[in-house]
């Protein structure tokens, strides 16, 4: 019989920056009882999804294979509003505001700095975007003008833009809840772990191997980021340096002259003098393309890469991944590597594009390689469980204990 079963648990607090974790982590775990289990597949949600997309692939699984299927909400999954983020506006946003009205000349009966959600600021924007077609109309401004404003999106259960590590934690913890906790028959001899994600969702079970290599069989990877050399602009500081720019979401759905540029809430930020600045160290450790911690990681029981990536991903370059592929290789990791560089590939079916993600859904990515990866012998992963990396003047040590990995930092 199919069972569904939700957990919340405690999981990891903000290390880095000291903050205790007000939220429960929630995650889903799908097995047919009547079966003996191979492995736990993990589905992991990219930015703008949630767990609620992936039921439905969890449960063909569960019913086709003798595998359970774990889907984690981790930490701010719940960033974007499909997924429940609110749009407000913070400090920043107001000061924005408030000198873009100087600069255009438009005065509002609003006092800007008492606006703060968008229940609040709404009808200010709508009295500014109204102003703005009035002036078109008159032919006082272009015809193609618009406005940007920023403005923050709050994730759900008052979290916050930790970005990466957190999450990936999450993940891991779920998982070892899972192991701790069988509610399911285990097939003798071990069971493996495969984590599969396309875009931050393949980055997150990629970063998982980094951060624990011993809890992980195999990663099924579409489209991951290997860096934040073009994405840090997600982690929600973008306002700091060009709002108009470096913003998580840009729309034109609220007002017709305005755009609204959002970051998500974070407490990482460009100041070199505050304790939440993001730092190089911070970057390096968020990053699995990194060749000194590549060589670290080389020394541990790893688990098996599948990934595919296109020549014409908008987001992520093939030189980037490619690199971090061969970065894998060189140190003797099993590696299969799909690279989509021509429309020949596009078959409509599995590969239906040449962009971020090709197309490629999640059920046939999993449908296509998991008999294969069950049939594969489960490796000996023996060996310590912790793991430390020197990151400019921090040093990070991941370390399984009571069921859980725990993070501490140390300066250099």
């Amino acid at each position: 019989m199919l069972k569904n079963e939700t957990y919340f648990i405690d999981s990891c607090d903000d290390v880095e920056l000291n903050i205790k974790r007000e939220s429960k982590l929630e995650f889903k775990l799908t097995y047919d009882d009547s079966k003996e289990i191979e492995a736990i597949v993990c589905i992991i949600s990219g930015i703008g999804g949630d767990i609620k997309d992936d039921l439905y692939i969890s449960d063909y699984c569960a019913r086709n294979y003798n595998v359970a299927v774990l889907n984690v909400n981790y930490h701010c999954i719940g960033n974007r509003p499909q997924t429940g983020a609110k749009i407000y506006l913070d400090d920043i946003d107001r000061l924005i505001f408030d000198t873009s009205l100087k600069a255009i000349g438009i005065e509002i009966p609003y006092d800007i700095s008492k606006l703060n959600s968008f229940e609040e600021f709404h009808p200010a924007m709508d009295y500014l975007d109204k102003e703005i077609q009035k002036n078109k109309n008159n032919w006082e401004i272009d015809r193609n003008y618009y406005l940007d404003l920023s403005a923050s999106l709050q994730p759900t259960k008052n979290e916050y833009q930790n970005f990466g590590i957190m999450q990936a934690t999450d993940i891991l913890n779920a998982l070892l809840y899972i192991r701790k906790n069988f509610a399911f028959k285990a097939m003798g001899g071990g069971i493996k772990h495969i984590l599969v994600g396309a875009s931050h969702g393949g980055y997150l079970a990629n970063l998982c191997a980094k951060l624990a290599p011993w809890l992980v069989d195999v990663v099924v990877d579409n489209s991951s980021h290997v860096s934040l050399t073009d994405l840090w602009r997600v982690i929600g500081f973008g306002k700091e340096v060009d709002f108009t720019e470096y913003y998580s979401v840009a729309t034109f759905n609220f007002f017709q002259n305005i755009r609204l540029c959002c970051c998500d809430k974070t407490f990482w930020t460009t100041n070199k003098q505050s304790h939440y600045y993001f730092s190089l160290a911070r970057k390096l450790i968020r990053e699995t393309l990194n060749k000194d911690h590549l060589n670290i990681q080389a020394k541990y029981p790893n688990p098996k890469y599948i990934a595919y990536h296109s020549k014409f991903d908008e987001w992520v370059s093939l030189e980037e991944k490619e690199e971090y592929v061969d970065t894998l290789k060189k140190h003797g990791f099993d590696v299969e590597f799909i690279k989509v560089i021509d429309e020949k590939q596009i078959d409509g079916k599995f590969i239906k594009n040449l962009t971020h993600g090709m197309g490629i859904p999640m059920k046939l990515l999993i449908k296509k390689h998991l008999p294969q990866i069950l049939q594969e012998s489960l490796k000996d992963k023996t060996c310590k469980k912790e793991i430390s990396y020197k990151c400019d003047d921090l040093i990070y040590t991941f370390k399984e204990e009571n069921e859980q990995i725990a993070l501490s930092v140390e300066r250099v």
